[in-house]
């Protein structure tokens, strides 16, 4: 039985070794990707919005390269959580999958992507969002930006708000016509109350510091800013309730994602009347990556799919489909980025305890 159970777990990891090896693809040419990937036929591309609007975006891939793209439904928790259970299996049901830039870190941790850097468009490629590196194992593909969103028949462009300080006086002199989404169903809203704790506790280098009471304890100020406004702002259940608002006259300027928007006004939801800018105090930028799970069973597949959506003309295009600022090897570098996982997390938990319970 001994030498059976040794005889079993040493033919196990021959195996695995060898599913290994196959999706090594290094050491071939482009050329010889690109036929092995025809030979696949197919790839499943895990992404946890829009899938729809995607489904139609890939159509010029599938024609190009005769590759039937697959996007099976899923949340970005449940992708995360389903690449990382799968990662003992020798072929894993995922091959590319999309992961935002702040929860890149886990992927790394988990060891579940393989290595792409050996693909023609990963030197041009974007490879830092939200300050985090990607290292050899992603790439950025869809850039996004938060702002503010306004209706020009309501606010002219030289009297939008550029400082926190013409925030502040514009929601003085506008009571109720500003909104913000609860960060528990907007990440918009998220965006302006970390932008709030930097402009009224003071700046600090999130980024690079441990999580600490003494820099949590400054966040009074701000929750107290948020108090003394409370009347004069409005919270909004989400992204989408925040556009709604502003579309039908509520509100006059709202927290909001470029992308959200222009996918609304796409969709017909919203009027194609309403604008977005950035104020000139910054508002949080960032994007989501793509990768390839290392027991991919579509490996060469998966390399053309990611190489074919990070390129240059692809970027163009959902730029003009989806409204997402296109990456490049330059994007990122100069973002405002979201507070890292962590202190957003404590942040965000605590403006729901003195903010939003009260």
């Amino acid at each position: 039985m001994r030498k059976l159970l040794t005889f079993s777990t040493a033919l196990s990891s021959v195996f695995f070794a060898s599913s290994v090896m196959a999706n090594d693809l290094s050491q071939k040419s482009w050329q010889e990707i690109e036929a092995q990937a025809k030979q696949e036929g197919q790839v499943v591309v895990s992404v946890w919005y829009l899938q729809p609007q995607f489904r139609t975006f890939v159509k010029d891939f599938e024609n190009q390269y005769s590759i039937k793209v697959k996007i099976p439904e899923g949340t970005a928790e449940g992708n995360i959580s389903k690449l990382l259970a799968e990662k003992s299996l020798e072929k894993g049901k995922m091959d590319v999958v999309a992961i935002a830039s702040d929860s890149y870190p886990t992927i790394q941790k988990g060891n579940v992507f393989d290595n792409i850097e050996f693909i023609p468009s990963f030197t041009n490629g974007n490879h830092l969002l939200q300050g985090i590196p990607f290292g050899n194992e992603a790439l950025g593909f869809w850039g996004n930006q938060t702002g503010f969103a306004y209706d020009p028949q309501r606010i002219s462009e030289d009297k939008l708000p550029q400082s926190w300080t013409d925030v502040e006086s514009y929601i003085n002199a506008n009571p109720k016509k500003f909104g913000y989404a609860d960060p528990s169903g907007g990440s918009s809203g998220k965006a302006f109350i970390e932008r709030a704790l930097i402009n009224v506790s003071g700046d600090y280098d999130y980024a690079n510091q441990e999580i600490n009471d003494a820099q949590i304890n400054t966040w009074h100020k701000t929750w107290q800013w948020f108090a003394e406004n409370k009347a004069k702002m409005t919270r909004t259940s989400s992204n989408a309730d925040s556009l709604t608002r502003l579309n039908d006259g509520e509100l006059d300027l709202v927290s909001a994602w470029q992308d959200h928007l222009y996918s609304m006004q796409k969709q017909g939801a919203v009027t194609p009347r309403l604008k977005f800018y950035v104020p000139k105090f910054g508002m949080p930028a960032g994007g989501n990556v793509v990768g390839v799970a290392k027991n991919t069973a579509h490996p060469a597949a998966s390399l053309v799919f990611i190489n074919w959506i990070t390129s240059p003309e692809s970027q163009k295009k959902l730029n003009e489909q989806f409204g997402v600022r296109p990456l490049s090897s330059e994007s990122g570098k100069t973002d405002v980025s979201f507070f890292p996982v962590k202190w957003s997390k404590s942040a965000m938990s605590t403006f729901s305890k003195e903010v939003v319970s009260k």
